[in-house]
């Protein structure tokens, strides 16, 4: 196997952007072995699948950079975040995941109007 020593490692970043690059070209179920495309190793796709999972599953973030800082801001409260993750469990009914869909909007108005007084 030879190595090019000429060529740059990949971010996280770019690796995430190539991995979602296939996922989003992809319409069906596919085998994470797909993910090689993307010159990711099966044991590595698995650790990236983890990592997204994991990620997609925890409260929503706003990055704001400024010249010298950046600041992290968690966006939505606790119910929010509960009523976002029973309208994507898929094992629910239909007309729960509007209701919770409904209440997570609901929150949102509100975390942003009092937001807005502060």
């Amino acid at each position: 196997m030879t190595i090019n020593k000429n060529r740059a490692p990949r971010s996280m970043l770019d690796r995430a952007q190539a991995i979602f690059k296939i996922i989003n070209d992809i319409d069906s179920p596919f085998a994470k072995t797909k993910l090689t495309k993307a010159k990711i190793s099966p044991k590595a796709a698995e650790n990236w699948l983890d990592l997204i999972v994991f990620i997609q599953n925890q409260p929503k973030i706003r990055v704001t950079k400024t010249e010298r800082n950046t600041f992290v801001e968690k966006v939505g409260g606790k119910f929010s975040q509960m009523s976002l993750n029973f309208f994507l469990d898929e094992n629910q009914p239909i007309e729960k995941r509007l209701q919770s869909l409904e209440a997570y909007a609901q929150s949102i108005f509100v975390q942003q109007r009092l937001a807005k007084r502060d």
